[in-house]
C-alpha cells in the first residue's frame, strides 16, 4: 500500500524529543519538527546549571543505547558532558535544521474533520501536523512554594533550576530550601564559599555512596577503538541497576531491609553529631523515593557553619524565613531546590482532543495514559516519559527509547493508512487499573513523601515493575487497541 509521508511536531528537545526525532530519522521519516522553548537541545540538562550538577546514573547507561558515548571523564557524567553529548548527538543525526528554538507550545487541537494537530505557539503563529509527540519532561517546570512575603525578600532567591550566576555567594549567609537531588549535588559545591549555610528540609533522603571512578585517556583510546567495549560496560551497567528491581516491591521487605542499614551505617559514619545524624534521617522506607548518591553531602551538613532544619518554611520576611517551629532563619541568599511540577503532565500547553475534551480537565484527578504514551480521545498523540513511566532503579532513557519506538510505529501506521488512530477507552482503564493495582503491592504506597503522587494520593509518575517488562509492553503496537478514523474533508 503506498504511504504518504506524516508531518510530526515533537515538543521538548531533551533525551525524551531529540531521542523520538532520531528515532523517526532512522526509519525515515524525516517531515518533523521539533519546537523548543529555550535555546537549544538539552532539555533539564540545558537548564541546569547550578555549582555541582551531575547525573546520578551512570553515564554508560544514561545515553542512547545506539550511540554510545567513549568520552566521559567519569562514571557519572557532569551537567555539561551530557548537554554537550545531546549537542554532538543532534548535530550527527541532522536534528538541528528541523528544530525551532526559543518557541514555546501554548495550544495544541485535534481537528477531527481532517485528522490533524493544529498547534499554536507563544505570539499566535498556527502549524498544522498529523502526529505530536509530546516530550516534555516532569522535571521541566520549577516550582517555587506559594508563601507569604515571598516578594518582600530584600536579597537575592532563585530555584536551582533558574541559577543566578550573577549572583556571588563568597561570605553570604545562604539557606538552602529543600534536601533532594539538587541540593545533595550543589551543598557540598558551595559549602566552602559561604559564611553560613542553613539547609532547610521537610523530609530527609536516603543517600548511598556515589562510586564515582574517573576515567583516564587510557580508558578513553580503548572505548573509543574498541566498540565492543563500550556496549559490555553499557549492558553490565544496565544489568547490574535492573537486579534493584526488587526492593520497590513489599514482598522483599528482607532485602530492603539490609539496604536500610547499610544506608544507616553511612549516615553514622559520615556525621559526628549525634543529633545531626537524627535530623537526617528519613522515617520511611527505602525506595518509595530515590535513593539519593553523594560521598560530600553529610560531611557537608557536619560542619560548624553549616545548620539543618528539620522543619517547613511557613513565611519569607525581608531579613529570610520563617519556619514552623517558629525560628526565624536569617539569609543573604535562598536558593530554592523546591522540585518541579512533576505531576502536571504537559502542562501548560493547552490541549484539546475530539470533541471538544480538554486533556488537563479530565486529568483534574491525576493523570492516567495508556503504557503511559497514548491517551483515549486525543488521536495521534504521543507522550514520551508520560504518566507511570518514571524509573527509580534503572535509566530512564531506555524507557525513552522504548516510548519512541512505539510512538514510531504508530506514524508508521497513520501514514499507511492516511488517517489517525485513538486508543481506546476501555482499554486505556483496563491499563491503568492494572498499574494501580501492582503499585499496591510496592513501596510508593507505603505513605512515603515525594512528587510520585497527586495530593489525594494516587501514585501517577513511576512504573510499577522492571524494564525488561515494560520493554516488552511496548515492543509492538496492538492496534486493535485502538479506533481508526479517516478524515471526511480535505487536509489543511
Amino acid at each position: 500500500m503506498p504511504t504518504t509521508t506524516p508531518s510530526v511536531a515533537i515538543i521538548g528537545a531533551g533525551f525524551g524529543g531529540l531521542g523520538a526525532a532520531i528515532e523517526l530519522e532512522r526509519n525515515g521519516i524525516d517531515s518533523y519538527t521539533i519546537f523548543d522553548r529555550g535555546p537549544g537541545v538539552g532539555g533539564v540538562w540545558r537548564d541546569n546549571t547550578y555549582p555541582g550538577a551531575a547525573c546520578d546514573v551512570p553515564s554508560p547507561t544514561y545515553s542512547y543505547s545506539f550511540e554510545l558515548e567513549s568520552e566521559w571523564s567519569a562514571r557519572f557524567g557532569s551537567q555539561a558532558e551530557i548537554k554537550a553529548y545531546l549537542e554532538r548527538c543532534a548535530e550527527k543525526y541532522g536534528i538541528l535544521s528541523k528544530a525551532r528554538f526559543n518557541t514555546e507550545i501554548v495550544a495544541a487541537r485535534f481537528d477531527e474533520p481532517t485528522g490533524r494537530w493544529e498547534v499554536e505557539v507563544d505570539g499566535g503563529e498556527k502549524f498544522w501536523f498529523d502526529a505530536l509527540i509530546c516530550a516534555t519532561g516532569q522535571l521541566s517546570r520549577p516550582k517555587i512554594p506559594d508563601l507569604d512575603g515571598l516578594n518582600t525578600f530584600a536579597g537575592d532567591h532563585f530555584h536551582s533550576a533558574r541559577w543566578d550566576h550573577s549572583v556571588d555567594l563568597r561570605g553570604k549567609k545562604v539557606a538552602v530550601v529543600g534536601s533532594g537531588a539538587s541540593a545533595v549535588q550543589l551543598v557540598p559545591a558551595i559549602v566552602d564559599e559561604v559564611s553560613e549555610l542553613h539547609v532547610i528540609q521537610r523530609s530527609p533522603n536516603w543517600v548511598g555512596n556515589k562510586w564515582n571512578h574517573k576515567s583516564n585517556r587510557q580508558v578513553k583510546w580503548l572505548m573509543r577503538n574498541v566498540p565492543s567495549l563500550a556496549r559490555l560496560q553499557h549492558n553490565v551497567e544496565w544489568v547490574w541497576y535492573e537486579t534493584r528491581v526488587p526492593i520497590i516491591f513489599n514482598q522483599f521487605d528482607p532485602l530492603r531491609g539490609g539496604f536500610h542499614e547499610w544506608l544507616k551505617f553511612k549516615i553514622r559514619r559520615e556525621i559526628k553529631d549525634p543529633e545531626l545524624r537524627k535530623a537526617v534521617t528519613p522515617n520511611y522506607k527505602v525506595g518509595c523515593n530515590r535513593v539519593l548518591l553523594s560521598n560530600d553531602w553529610y560531611p557537608a551538613l557536619d560542619r560548624d557553619h553549616t545548620t539543618v532544619h528539620a522543619n517547613a518554611v511557613t513565611k519569607v520576611t525581608p531579613a529570610g524565613l520563617v519556619l514552623d517551629d517558629g525560628t526565624e532563619v536569617e539569609a543573604d541568599v535562598i536558593i530554592w531546590c523546591t522540585g518541579f511540577t512533576a505531576t502536571e503532565y504537559l502542562a501548560p500547553i493547552d490541549i484539546t482532543g475530539r470533541d471538544g475534551r480538554k486533556l488537563h480537565t479530565e486529568w483534574k484527578s491525576g493523570p492516567e495514559a495508556y503504557l503511559g504514551i497514548a491517551v483515549s480521545g486525543y488521536p495521534n498523540l504521543f507522550m514520551i516519559y508520560g504518566p507511570n513511566t518514571g524509573s527509580l532503579t534503572n535509566t530512564i532513557i531506555f524507557l525513552l527509547e522504548k516510548q519512541a519506538r512505539y510512538a514510531r510505529q504508530a506514524i508508521q501506521r497513520i501514514a499507511q493508512n492516511g488517517g489517525w488512530i485513538d486508543v481506546r477507552q476501555d482499554v486505556q482503564d483496563q491499563f491503568n487499573a492494572e498499574i494501580q493495582r501492582k503499585l499496591a503491592g510496592t513501596v510508593f504506597t507505603s505513605g512515603c513523601p515525594g512528587w510520585y503522587h497527586t495530593d489525594d494520593g494516587k501514585v501517577v509518575a513511576v512504573w510499577p515493575g522492571s524494564h525488561v517488562a515494560y520493554a516488552r509492553a511496548t515492543g509492538k503496537v496492538d492496534f486493535d487497541s485502538f479506533e481508526h478514523g479517516r478524515p471526511d474533508r480535505a487536509r489543511v
